[in-house]
């Protein structure tokens, strides 16, 4: 392994704990949301899953935590290229999530400013 290799696999790894933390942030953001009674989730499939407690910690935390780790534990016996391409995957994700949670902070604001 070179150095490249071995920042770009440090890179990545930091950026898929970050999606896991902002993708945790989204649930407890649209569980708050959602208690006001001011809003409701506009996606159908998480509708369902997010009315269900264990569903929704299944899909929203452990499934990803899983994965998440199976991930992390493939990156040392991929190349270079393999690498970089999950950096950059794992970047629009944060990207997505980033401007998701910006959304809920916007809601929150909303919100206070209603009661």
């Amino acid at each position: 392994m070179n150095s490249l290799h071995d920042s770009t696999t440090l890179c990545t790894k930091r950026r898929l704990f970050l999606l896991f933390m902002l993708n945790m942030s989204d649930w407890v953001c649209t569980l708050a949301l959602l208690s006001t009674g001011i809003f409701e989730e506009a996606n159908p499939l998480m509708k369902y899953i997010i009315s269900n407690p264990l569903l929704g910690f299944l899909v929203k935390i452990a499934i990803p935590l899983v994965m998440i780790l199976a991930a992390v534990s493939q990156l040392e016996y991929s190349d270079e290229r393999q690498v970089l391409l999950s950096n950059r995957v794992c970047l629009c994700g944060v990207a997505i999530y980033v401007i998701i949670n910006l959304y809920h902070i916007f809601c929150f604001g909303f919100v206070n400013l209603t009661f």
